[in-house]
């Protein structure tokens, strides 16, 4: 089976509003999945430590050492606290188990380049939806011309200061964090509308009435543990805006998941264990980790053009 193929195994739920966000449920049955564990599962053994590289640092890469005797999973977006500054993941990881590996990442905290704790903490956030797009489009660009998973740390800045702009929030080091902590309390209420449901391996998600992007994890308990860190990252992103919008969110889903199966696809080898598959359409953009012919995290974005 090709691994877009996969796609067709999605099915969807009822869909869930609030203000200006639906979220569709969705589920995927898939036999003998790797097994593994998020990072905020490793980081509580004490046996997993994410690093700088060496003692002064270096601001796209970060070192993983893995002593569990399981792959650790480590996904696009989630945002590392600590070391010299924090940094945000360029694409999903599966760490192979007892080893240490490179992993490329970008600054979401510009204004900061000493020690603030020798390792990276337990991650509470996965940064905005729109951030992660920009930066998906970037590392498949990178890929494509020169084979490695580097980002647009640029736009990243750019796209990091309108929210601050957006939000208000004055920042000494320039953290996206800082607008992020500000939000947590307000945005509560609206994760809550987008609950976790059993056996739930995943959301698609609208904002303004159109395709926003979707994010599934084949083990469901992982996904589990990163449900509501996810919805927070589409949510952080949407717009209130008044006025009501069509209700033919199921329909809009299955054109998406079609225009997925058709898009263009790259196949390249992924940082630790896996492949990482890149797929680019007329409006869409994405990527699939998989291992051992399995897909591990697949995620989608819609243009906003």
């Amino acid at each position: 089976m090709e691994i877009r193929d996969y796609v067709q195994k999605i099915r969807l739920g009822e869909v869930q509003k609030y203000e200006n966000v639906a979220m569709i449920p969705l589920f995927m049955e898939i036999e003998k999945v790797p097994n593994f564990i998020t990072l905020e599962e490793a980081l509580k053994t004490q046996k997993f430590f994410i690093k700088e590289v060496s003692k002064s640092g270096m601001v796209p890469n970060l070192k993983v050492v893995n002593k569990l005797d399981v792959p650790v999973f480590i996904m696009d977006g989630e945002e590392l606290k600590g070391g010299r500054q924090n940094r945000v993941l360029n694409t999903s990881i599966l760490v192979q188990k007892n080893s240490e590996v490179i992993i490329p990442v970008s600054c979401t905290e510009q204004g900061r380049w000493h020690y603030s704790s020798e390792t990276f903490e337990e991650p509470d956030y996965v940064i905005p939806s729109d951030i992660r797009k920009h930066k998906n489009e970037a590392v498949f660009n990178s890929l494509i011309n020169e084979g490695n998973f580097e980002s647009d740390q640029g736009k990243i800045w750019d796209e990091i200061y309108k929210y601050h702009e957006k939000h208000a929030v004055h920042s000494n080091t320039g953290a996206l964090r800082d607008v992020l902590d500000k939000q947590k309390g307000t945005l509560e209420e609206k994760i809550q509308s987008f609950h976790y449901i059993k056996e739930q391996k995943g959301i698609m998600v609208f904002v303004n009435g159109k395709v926003d992007g979707l994010d599934v994890i084949s083990l469901s308990s992982a996904y589990e543990l990163l449900h509501n860190k996810l919805v927070e990252s589409y949510i952080l992103r949407a717009h209130s805006e008044k006025g009501k919008f069509k209700e033919d969110y199921i329909d809009k889903a299955i054109s998406f998941l079609k225009e997925i199966e058709n898009a263009e696809v790259l196949k390249f080898k992924s940082v630790s264990l896996g492949w990482d598959f890149r797929f680019k359409g007329e409006n869409l953009v994405g990527s699939v980790l998989a291992y051992m012919n399995k897909p591990i995290h697949i995620n989608f974005f819609r243009g906003y053009n």
